[in-house]
């Protein structure tokens, strides 16, 4: 099969990659659809780890062509998305439901060869089928609005909220629709790109305003009366996360959501924090959340469908990352057209 195999920072080779035969518990998926996520592009650059050689590519759809075991609860033909977090269910974490911290986490498209590949080997526990009739470009989506989920499970949005989000890419924008179907009476997007802005709008936020934006700070306590409920940080940069913590009002809540460089800091005011109560999550992976995610998206509970802003073929795949093809695009998918 034809696969675009990872080897060392900025070495992306598209080459003839032999199969392994299967065990019981896996599946044979045939990818139609990978998205290019920002931590693909963080391990491409060399500012997140994963094996070396390995497969790049988390957020995939496909169809099953073959089984280990003729007792699988899958079809040969069955329609999956794939849950890429692979938990070991006995470490100490898992044992008490905090899966997320698995001491022996595989992930698929990072420890373990993903979807950068025209046939992917999935554990049968990480595979979840969706209706027959259902796109699977749409399906691509599910990892990534399944790892937002986890972050609104932490900003604990209640109706009438005034909430910031910073930064419109794909994962900004499942924020807006995630955080309108919470309830919050005013959504305000912050985000420089004015095609980005317009989608937000059009998905559900009530404001957008540049990062560049003269007295952005002064305008959006006067929409809110200085109290901001929750501040969802989307970019993964230090300046942004000290705009979130700045832009956060009394007792409220300031989300993380956004993956920094490993070098990047912030300094903290600590009578700041103090005076106004803030409290700061992090959000990481997606425990617990890919079926609901999955949920949403075959119920047209979430729009994805304009965030797609590129379509790029397998073999091409090295030309993108090589020409930081992530520019002024939103969600760029990998398609198998074989």
């Amino acid at each position: 099969m034809l696969a675009a195999v990872f080897s060392s920072t900025r070495n992306i080779t598209v080459r003839d990659y032999c199969l392994r035969p299967l065990e019981k518990s896996e599946l044979l998926i045939k990818v139609a659809y990978c998205g290019v996520c920002g931590t693909d592009r963080h391990i491409y650059e060399g500012n997140a780890s994963s094996s070396l050689p390995v497969i790049l590519g988390h957020e995939y759809s496909g169809v099953i062509t073959d089984k280990g075991s003729k007792d699988a609860k899958f079809d040969i033909g069955n329609k999956v998305v794939v849950d890429p977090n692979i938990y070991c269910g006995y470490c100490r974490y898992c044992r008490i439901g905090k899966i997320n911290f698995c001491e022996n986490l595989k992930a698929l498209g990072v420890t373990l060869n993903g979807g950068f590949a025209e046939y992917s080997i999935v554990p049968v526990s990480q595979a979840y089928r969706v209706p027959n009739d259902f796109d699977l470009r749409i399906a691509t989506f599910a990892e990534p609005l399944s790892c937002c989920l986890r972050g609104i499970e932490h900003a604990g949005i209640s109706p009438g909220n005034s909430v910031v989000i910073i930064g419109g890419g794909t994962i900004g924008l499942l924020m807006v629709q995630l955080v309108k179907n919470a309830g919050a009476s005013r959504i305000i997007l912050i985000e420089p790109d004015p095609h980005k802005q317009k989608l937000g709008i059009e998905l559900g936020a009530d404001y957008y305003f540049s990062s560049i934006e003269e007295g952005i700070f002064e305008k959006i306590n006067e929409l809110t009366d200085s109290q901001v409920d929750v501040a969802i940080e989307c970019v993964g940069n230090k300046d942004t996360v000290d705009q979130a913590i700045k832009l956060a009002g009394k007792g409220g809540k300031i989300v993380i959501f956004g993956l920094a460089p490993k070098d990047q800091h912030i300094t903290l005011n600590l009578q700041h924090l103090f005076q106004n109560e803030l409290k700061i999550f992090n959000s990481f992976l997606n425990p617990f959340t890919i079926k609901p995610a999955i949920d949403l998206l075959t119920q047209n509970r979430i729009k994805v469908q304009k965030l797609i802003t590129k379509q790029i073929c397998l073999k091409d795949i090295n030309n993108f990352f090589h020409n930081n093809g992530f520019a002024h695009n939103i969600k760029v998918l990998i398609i198998n057209n074989n």
